[in-house]
This record gives C-alpha cells, sequence and structure tokens, in this order.
C-alpha cells in the first residue's frame, strides 16, 4: 500500500438489528393520607430485558497491504445495550412538606464491541434526596440535597462504541452530593 494513501473503514448497508425485549414497571400507592405526617409512600420496581442481536451484519476493512477483510458480526449481542437494566427504590411525600426518594439501580455487563470481546462490567448505584417543597401565596419554594452513589461504585457515565479497549467516560467512583433551591412565582 502507497505510504500516502489513507486506510478508510466503511459500513454500506450495514445490516440489520433484530431488537426484541420487554419491560415491566411495577408501582403502589402503599399509603396515602391527608391528615398524618406521611402524605404518601409508593414503593416501584422496573426491570427491562433487551435481546438485541445483529443479523447480516458485516464490516468491512483494509488492512496493512490495502487487503479488503470482512468481520461478520450476524448473531452478535449489539454493543452498548445491556441485557438487563432495573430499579427499585421508594418515594415518599408528607404533609408538612418534606419528600424523599431512595433508588437502587442495576445495569447488567454491556458488549462495547460488535464482536463481542469488550465487555463493560455490571454495576449497582444507590441514590438518595430528600427535600421540602412549600407554597407561600404566589411563591413556590423548593429545597434539596442528594447524593449519588452513595455505596463508592465505579461505574461509567457513556461508552464509547467500537473504539480502544476501555473508550468509556467514567463517572465518580465516591458519592457524590448535590443541592439546590427552586423559587417559582406564580402569577
Amino acid at each position: 500500500m502507497d505510504a500516502n494513501t489513507t486506510a478508510y473503514t466503511y459500513i454500506a448497508n450495514g445490516g440489520k438489528q433484530n431488537n426484541k425485549g420487554v419491560e415491566a414497571l411495577l408501582k403502589y400507592t402503599a399509603y396515602e393520607s391527608t391528615s398524618g405526617f406521611f402524605s404518601n409512600i409508593s414503593p416501584y420496581a422496573n426491570a427491562t430485558y433487551s435481546d438485541f442481536k445483529y443479523e447480516d451484519f458485516r464490516y468491512q476493512t483494509l488492512n496493512g497491504d490495502g487487503e479488503s477483510i470482512t468481520a461478520d458480526y450476524s448473531g452478535n449481542d449489539v454493543a452498548g445495550v445491556a441485557p438487563w437494566v432495573a430499579n427499585a427504590g421508594i418515594d415518599f411525600d408528607t404533609n408538612p412538606g418534606f419528600y424523599g426518594t431512595v433508588n437502587f439501580e442495576f445495569r447488567d455487563s454491556v458488549p462495547f464491541t460488535s464482536d463481542e470481546v469488550n465487555y463493560a462490567d455490571a454495576y449497582q448505584l444507590l441514590n438518595a434526596k430528600l427535600g421540602f417543597r412549600k407554597s407561600f401565596g404566589h411563591l413556590d419554594l423548593d429545597l434539596y440535597a442528594g447524593v449519588n452513589n452513595i455505596t463508592g461504585k465505579q461505574y461509567y457515565y457513556m461508552l464509547f462504541l467500537n473504539q480502544l479497549n476501555d473508550a468509556y467516560l467514567p463517572a465518580p467512583n465516591k458519592a457524590n452530593y448535590y443541592g439546590g433551591v427552586n423559587l417559582k412565582y406564580n402569577f
């Protein structure tokens, strides 16, 4: 191959994907009251199963000698799609104005290359938020604070598909605290 030649990788009519899956959400109002301390307590859980596969999916590249090489990824799991994703938690509101949520998240191991060689690890996160909401005439106040990744797990924000090994944007591996104030004036 000529030293001045640029080797390109391309996909032309790259095939198909067969995306099958199921999602389920369960949410239950376990407690509701207009007079007690708690006005609402609602546990929830959701889960998604994804069976996404490539069909008739071939990828053509040039090797160092300029020869065309075709890789066939047909039947492989689609890169970037975790087979299992699940959340469970509880939301609560109080009559005095306090509210909160605690959430557990699970994301399954996911391939980030089409050849299924490189996988990002599965992870679990525990998050919580506590706040106070109150209306004062035309003014609505919302104060809140929370923490994500309470247990300090290593995980990623984003994967770069079909890139270098371990090509991802890492998320903080320590607890991440946040807070805020929202003021809204109603005309």
